[in-house]
């Protein structure tokens, strides 16, 4: 009997994207979650500025008002007010949930979000693909 159970990266990846949507960007609302060794639902996160802060959907993020034509989707994000999905998730998850899990993210992480997840003990990262048809993973082949 076939079963349409998804599997585990569509359905982290379909939390993700359930998490993008408090995103405040008006580029990319991205969300990401984090799930541990066993499989468990440990933390999230989604691109955002600090709590209280005025952000980017108020318009007051200079990225944000540029197109992607002025600037490409991937560019340089030392104009972006706002702290990315990983980012979030890494700063409110436990080290014990984050060494050796899976982090799934809506979106390709930027190489200074795929550097801090490396560095954070995170064994996986799986992001969708533009088409949405199938999930990138990158696996560093770290033992669990």
């Amino acid at each position: 009997m076939a079963s349409d159970r998804p599997t585990w990266d569509a359905w982290a990846l379909g939390i993700a994207e359930a998490v993008a949507a408090r995103g405040d960007c008006t580029r990319s609302r991205v969300g990401a979650v984090l799930l541990d060794r066993r499989r468990r639902v440990c933390a999230s996160g989604y691109n955002g500025t600090v709590p209280g802060a005025t952000g980017c959907l108020m318009g007051f993020c200079p990225r944000g008002r540029l197109s992607y034509a002025q600037i490409p989707a991937g560019s340089d994000y030392g104009n972006c007010i706002a702290i990315h999905a990983e980012e979030n998730l890494l700063i409110h998850a436990r080290r014990e949930d984050v060494e050796g899990g899976t982090v799934n993210i809506t979106r390709a992480p930027c190489r200074r979000c795929l550097d801090r997840l490396k560095a954070s003990g995170v064994f996986r990262v799986v992001w969708s693909t533009e088409t949405d048809y199938a999930a990138r993973v990158l696996d560093w082949g770290r033992k669990q």
